[in-house]
């Protein structure tokens, strides 16, 4: 059985109060099923089209004359920047996409499979190994 990513958080709160989800496998889903509900969701509503990954906002500064915000994202692929408006501005950035191994001396150093949530490998197989968990929720 390969290793599994789940929430630290009973799954229903990742659910949206118009578009509920009653039958969650477990009270703390697999990575694979919370990303499948939003997935769904978006294909449902055709939020698709208006998601744009592998950009990163590059700045973002309040236009009064507008009453918006003015905003440069760049194209990690292109490096090219977009000058964009906005009326509402959400800070959407997701904490875990500059994620890092925790200061821990000698992590370098060691000889066995390093595993975080922000980057997980299906592949690894967990199945009679000793497993150290840090900073769970």
């Amino acid at each position: 059985m390969p290793s599994r990513c789940a929430c630290d958080v009973p799954s229903h709160n990742y659910t949206w109060s118009f578009e509920p989800k009653l039958d969650w496998s477990a009270v703390y889903a697999s990575s694979k099923e919370i990303f499948a509900y939003f997935n769904d969701f978006a294909r449902k509503y055709g939020l698709h089209k208006f998601v744009k990954t592998r950009h990163q906002v590059a700045g973002a500064a309040w236009n009064k004359a507008k009453g918006g915000y003015d905003v440069q994202i760049k194209d990690l692929e292109s490096g090219q920047i977009v000058n964009d408006h906005c009326d509402i501005l959400v800070n959407a950035s997701g904490i875990l996409n500059n994620w890092q191994w925790p200061a821990i001396p000698g992590i370098d150093k060691y000889k066995g499979t390093l595993l975080h949530t922000a980057n997980w490998d299906d592949n690894v197989d967990l199945t009679g190994r000793h497993v150290g968990l840090i900073g769970n929720g």
